[in-house]
């Protein structure tokens, strides 16, 4: 069995800044890293690699200018053993939908995996959709949330996934789709071996032609929505400080504070 891992190079969220002119982000400077959620997925596959016997290579897969084999290779480090990146200009301003045109093309290449893991999002975007939509177009079930296999066959794959404040039990045919929500919350540190591999081995770069992706799908074109501008937000109440070393007086303070906002905003 051949299980392919969705990852995405994003920009470090605590790092972020937004050009006040065209409302874009200000990616020049800013470390990018691999999508946390991503690192998650990738986790799974690996545990499941060394569970069952069953499968055979992990490939990652990304969509980026060249410098997104970056997330490749800590890819490969951390367990993948193969990276393809899905690199072109065509693909520039490609959407959630566009982005998932062109990854089902990428994954096509390597004969249809049975298993396709993702992140449930990614953290710079958050939109959450490109799954679903990779589900849609392949034609594939989508299994959302997962927090644990419960058993994985040549035909069926069995999940416990995580849905508002409970639980569920999913099972579905193969190929199949499946989101990972949540994970460790540790990052692994890959050991040196790992990483001399990771930067030594090679990365299948396609492009829309070796992808075979129509024109027509990929980049802007292929976008039926767009990003008009993205603004900061930012806090635009007033603040009072109540500093008093004495308990007290200080709780009677802000217990007459509370009490005639609350007057006023009814």
């Amino acid at each position: 069995m051949k299980v392919a891992v969705l990852v995405k190079q994003v920009p470090r969220t605590d790092k972020i800044k937004i050009d006040k002119e065209s409302g874009t982000l200000i990616r020049k400077g800013v470390e990018s890293i691999l999508n946390p959620y991503c690192e998650y997925g990738l986790d799974l596959a690996v545990s499941l690699k060394k569970k069952y016997g069953i499968i055979e290579e992990i490939t990652a897969f990304t969509m980026g200018p060249p410098g997104a084999e970056l997330v490749l290779r800590r890819s490969i480090a951390l367990g993948a053993d193969k990276g393809v990146l899905l690199s072109d200009k065509a693909f520039s301003g490609a959407d959630c939908w566009a982005t998932a045109y062109t990854l089902s093309c990428g994954l096509k290449t390597m004969g249809n995996p049975k298993l396709i893991i993702c992140g449930k999002q990614a953290i710079d975007g958050d939109t959450a959709q490109v799954p679903g939509e990779i589900s849609e177009i392949s034609g594939m079930p989508v299994l959302p949330y997962v927090l644990d296999i419960l058993e994985l066959t040549e035909e069926k794959i069995v999940v416990v996934s995580e849905f508002e404040n409970g639980t569920v039990t999913l099972e579905t045919s193969l190929p199949a789709v499946v989101t990972v929500g949540s994970g460790s919350n540790i990052r692994r540190i890959p050991s040196v071996n790992d990483v001399l591999k990771a930067y030594e081995s090679e990365i299948v770069v396609l492009d829309k032609t070796k992808a075979g992706c129509n024109d027509t799908d990929i980049g802007l074109k292929g976008s039926p929505t767009r990003v008009v501008k993205i603004e900061p937000a930012f806090s635009k109440g007033d603040c009072e400080m109540f500093d008093d070393g004495n308990f007290n007086e200080g709780f009677e303070k802000i217990k007459v504070f509370l009490m005639e906002n609350n007057d006023e905003e009814n």
